[in-house]
């Protein structure tokens, strides 16, 4: 792959400008003989990001149609993506190995998941540091390694019949692919610049605030279904048979309005297929003369435990980072309510600060959520002063309690 140092601006909106000019920022901090090798690295990896966004569209559904209103794409259209992407992957590799080749790459990480852990061509005491360039060929060592992994087992995978006969299993395997290579990209692009200065991964990787936004959009959106599907839950259990279709509909009620958000495609392909799938199920069912109670029953308790269990996309890195960094400012801004409690306003908007940053956090735990949602009704802002150190030593509490991210 011919990488030019100058590539075209990663992004057209202000967020992509930001990285580009941060990043041409941090090519200078290297030493002149370095510089233009790192600026080829760098904005060849962000260029690769740009061009391995996810293909959401590869999933075809319209909120209107929810009675199976959705369509895969075929092997037509996914053929010469998948082709695409391989050789894309490749170029990638083959660029990034030319710019900065490693010398032990017998010790190089198998998989992506391991190209950032110890470094296993590190001497165990070594007197000297490694300098800069030696840093960055053993980075670009593990995750070109890890990327050589991945593509082979994807390639595995694409000869395996069950996956071809199966369009979303060969849908979600591409899509992890290619989402697994642009975190590697974005991570190396990152432990790159923190050698020679302190930034955020939402300043230098491109999509990174994107990303993380739609993370958010999607634990946010899910637990609100999720909650209210509960109910739902609930009470369609306890329905008599004549009432049951009835109940159903008010539970379809919030499943249509989840399903017009935008958090709906930014599913994983396998949650998204099991959400699509039971979501065409329960519109039969609602049609069904007599009402097939105990079918309805089970859909119903099955979706329920589903939506739960979408709690864990607070596993994302992306989202491990953003709940860490936003539990310390809550704890900030407890801390300075509760130094500030002789100044009721101050303290009052050193509270309503940490609300909203704990805020941020909806979805990850549900004692928080419920506090969130309760706040929603009867904002801290709104307490007579008396009652500001209980509250303080309240949402200290819930916070406490919070897994750490």
């Amino acid at each position: 792959m011919r990488i030019e140092p100058e590539v075209a601006q990663t992004s057209d909106d202000p967020a992509g400008l930001g990285v580009d000019r941060r990043l041409a920022e941090v090519v200078q901090r290297f030493d002149g003989p370095l510089r233009e090798r790192v600026s080829i690295l760098l904005h060849a990896a962000a260029d690769a990001i740009a061009k391995l966004t996810e293909l959401n569209d590869l999933v075809r559904f319209a909120a209107d149609e929810e009675q199976g209103g959705h369509t895969l794409a075929l092997w037509e259209d996914l053929a010469p993506v998948v082709g695409s992407t391989v050789e894309f992957v490749n170029e990638v590799i083959a660029g990034a190995s030319a710019q900065f080749p490693s010398a032990a790459e017998a010790d190089e990480e198998d998989d992506l998941d391991a190209a950032f852990g110890p470094s296993a061509d590190a001497p165990a005491a070594e007197d000297e540091p490694r300098t800069p360039e030696e840093e960055i060929a053993s980075l670009v060592a593990a995750v070109c390694s890890g990327m050589r992994s991945d593509v082979t087992r994807l390639g595995d995978r694409l000869r395996n019949p069950t996956v071809m006969s199966d369009p979303w299993m060969l849908i979600q395997d591409l899509l992890e692919f290619r989402g697994r290579v642009r975190a590697a990209l974005g991570e190396l692009i990152f432990q790159v610049c923190t050698l020679v200065m302190e930034v955020d991964r939402e300043t230098v990787v491109p999509g990174y605030v994107s990303e993380l936004s739609n993370s958010l959009l999607v634990r946010q959106a899910t637990t609100n279904l999720a909650f209210l599907f509960r109910g739902h839950a609930r009470r369609v259990a306890a329905a008599s048979e004549d009432r049951i279709v009835t109940v159903l509909q008010d539970a379809l009620k919030d499943v249509h309005a989840f399903s017009r958000t935008r958090a709906l495609p930014q599913l994983r392909t396998s949650d998204k297929r099991i959400f699509l799938e039971t979501r065409a199920t329960l519109y039969r069912l609602a049609k069904v003369q007599p009402p097939p109670a105990l079918e309805i029953r089970q859909a119903v308790e099955n979706l329920a435990r589903f939506l739960d269990s979408l709690s864990v996309v607070s596993r994302r890195e992306s989202l491990r980072l953003h709940d860490r960094a936003q539990l310390a400012r809550a704890g900030r801004h407890l801390e300075a309510a509760q130094f500030n409690l002789g100044t009721p306003e101050v303290a009052r908007g050193e509270l309503a600060d940490a609300v909203k940053a704990a805020a941020a956090l909806y979805g990850r735990d549900q004692q928080l959520d419920a506090y969130i949602r309760s706040q929603r009704h009867f904002p801290g802002e709104w307490l007579n002063d008396p009652e500001l150190t209980v509250e303080i030593s309240r949402l200290r509490t819930i916070l406490a309690a919070v897994a750490a991210p």
